[in-house]
């Protein structure tokens, strides 16, 4: 397994920000939105869907929640050592660096396994 690009503590202090949040929130009802309007056929399908019913508006809670494993992912931690590199320090200042379009795809990416959709079942078959 690679290396982290930033420490854990910088990770989990982007996955404790407050600013961050309603970011993330908006984030997870765009995606969920997207995800109900997948054909039934896509690659673990019902979990996602599922996800998308319970998390359409997420509480603060939800989101809270459902952030750790979005920042964990490899396209925010990307978009956090980016912010990084360019000069951000602090949480703060990280998670204002990172763009939406950095923060959606994260959460795109995530999805299946904040969903609990295994690798192996999310590989179309054919």
């Amino acid at each position: 397994m690679p290396a982290l690009p930033l420490s854990l503590n910088d990770v989990c202090g982007l996955a404790c920000e407050p600013s961050l949040l309603p970011r993330v929130r908006m984030a997870i009802a765009v995606i969920a939105q997207e995800v109900f309007a997948e054909p039934p056929d896509t690659p673990g399908y019902p979990a996602r869907w599922n996800l998308s019913k319970t998390v359409l508006s997420p509480t603060e809670a939800q989101a809270a929640q459902m952030m750790v494993g979005f920042v964990a992912s490899p396209p925010m931690l990307a978009a956090a050592a980016e912010a990084a590199a360019a000069g951000a320090t602090g949480s703060v200042a990280v998670a204002a660096a990172i763009s939406d379009d950095a923060i959606l795809n994260a959460i795109r990416i995530g999805w299946n396994a904040v969903a609990g959709v295994s690798p192996a079942s999310a590989q179309p078959v054919t």
